[in-house]
């Protein structure tokens, strides 16, 4: 075979490994939920709350009254001034969207009592998924405490840029009255996504009966294993270079 020939094969085989990843692990998916009486976790995008601020990783919860501070004495060392309200831990569990497949995202270790609410005003998956991605969903389920209390085959999903997934949104007349369990102890959304390409999402069971994928402390832009193909080019290169000084030495 020619050189030129060889490196011609070596060039395409880097360049679509390039391809494939630009396109795999690129995208993340959030939790995001609020209570009928509006304790909550918002969207990533949102400036005071979202993804870019300090309350991100924790439930917001309302004080009220005269004295905001004492609403929820128990929860005192929480109340922040800047928002004159409580920030209480909460364990996200969000997902790395590495293509096509099956993810869920969930909330543990919250305090569902806290705010005397008994039903959610929103229940929904925020992602940075672009809405012209070509990204499709389907099979969303809500799970509460370990149960599927809604479970739609084509979820309504909304957003300028990026695509938002609904479970439960009682702004929104195209999403479904939700009438199911209100948690105790967790709450979770799976989703499949179709039209990204790539691999299925790697699931791994979590305690609460829903799957998981990658916790909350990995939300960031994941690893699109970059690295790892340059590393692959260069060895390409190296060994294209190899078989040109072979050739010469003949």
């Amino acid at each position: 075979m020619k050189v030129t020939k060889i490196l011609a094969a070596t060039a395409a085989t880097v360049v679509a490994a390039a391809s494939l990843a630009a396109t795999a692990g690129a995208y993340n998916a959030y939790v995001g939920f609020q209570t009928a009486v509006y304790s909550f976790r918002n969207g990533w995008t949102d400036k005071d709350y979202g993804k870019d601020t300090a309350y991100f990783n924790s439930a917001i919860v309302w004080g009220s009254g005269d004295a905001p501070e004492e609403t929820f004495p128990e929860y005192a060392d929480n109340f922040d001034w800047d928002i004159t309200g409580y920030v209480l831990d909460a364990t996200y569990t969000d997902a790395t969207v590495n293509g096509d497949g099956t993810y869920t995202v969930s909330v543990d270790s919250f305090d569902w009592a806290v705010d005397k609410a008994t039903g959610l005003n929103l229940a929904f998956v925020s992602t940075d998924i672009p809405v012209d991605s070509g990204a499709v969903i389907t099979n969303a389920k809500l799970i509460v405490d370990g149960a599927v209390t809604a479970d739609y085959d084509s979820p309504v999903t909304e957003g300028t840029d990026y695509i938002q997934i609904n479970m439960v949104n009682i702004w929104n007349t195209d999403v479904a009255a939700y009438s199911g369990a209100y948690p105790t102890e967790t709450l979770a959304i799976e989703f499949t996504v179709s039209g990204l390409g790539g691999g299925a999402a790697a699931e791994t069971p979590s305690d609460d009966g829903a799957d998981t994928t990658t916790p909350s402390g990995t939300k960031d832009s994941p690893d699109t294993g970059v690295e790892g193909v340059a590393a692959v080019a260069g060895l390409a290169i190296v060994a294209g270079g190899a078989v040109v000084l072979s050739k010469k030495r003949k």
